[in-house]
């Protein structure tokens, strides 16, 4: 049995509670023997994050505070492109922390684009409509959380700190992965954590 510590660095105040939970589902499934540590991540805004010593200086503060394996980067790439952006931060934080594995993760464009790409196992939950069907190309849509508050019952709007954490537990996996690339990305980093620890 392998033991695996993560921490991360993210850049939303809902992304605080609701990475732990999504990476625990994800580690479950890559390998349910695994004893999973996580702290609680890191906020740092993205844009501090991509500029000149910011990366570095999350990395740098993370690292004093979590005695982790591994530290998972989690960022919305909203208009930039992840093939360029990737790369770039990839390089900046194995630069940065070459004793540690860096697992940078745009989520594109937004993490809530993951809630889109498997909208069907969301319906009904936390006010959304019961019909609710995912868009065809989940990925395209600029503004994942105005779409799901466009999809909500009543007056209610998608609350990062309140729907977050929960739509994450309920979110369906296999769905995510069929439909968005940068989910796909988010389970092969997950995967390649887990065999680093075995």
């Amino acid at each position: 049995m392998s033991r695996v510590q993560i921490a991360s660095i993210v850049e939303g105040d809902g992304e605080v509670q609701a990475l732990p939970v999504l990476i625990r589902r994800v580690v479950a499934e890559i390998d349910p023997s695994v004893t999973l540590a996580v702290t609680r991540p890191f906020r740092h805004p993205a844009g501090s994050v991509q500029k000149p010593g910011g990366l570095e200086r999350a990395l740098s503060a993370v690292a004093e505070i979590s005695p982790a394996h591994s530290i998972v980067i989690l960022m919305d790439c909203d208009d930039d492109c992840p093939k360029e952006l990737g790369p770039r931060m990839a390089l900046r934080a194995k630069q940065s922390r070459p004793d540690l594995y860096s697992s940078v993760i745009l989520a594109h464009r937004e993490y809530e684009s993951w809630f889109l790409a498997a909208a069907e196992s969301l319906a009904g939950k936390r006010r959304l409509t019961p019909d609710l069907v995912a868009p065809e190309t989940p990925e395209k849509i600029r503004d994942a959380k105005g779409w799901l508050s466009q999809h909500m019952q009543g007056a209610g709007r998608y609350s990062p700190t309140q729907d977050q954490t929960a739509l994450s537990q309920w979110l369906d996996l296999n769905r995510a992965r069929v439909k968005s690339r940068s989910f796909r990305k988010f389970w092969k980093e997950m995967e390649a954590i887990v065999r680093l620890a075995g």
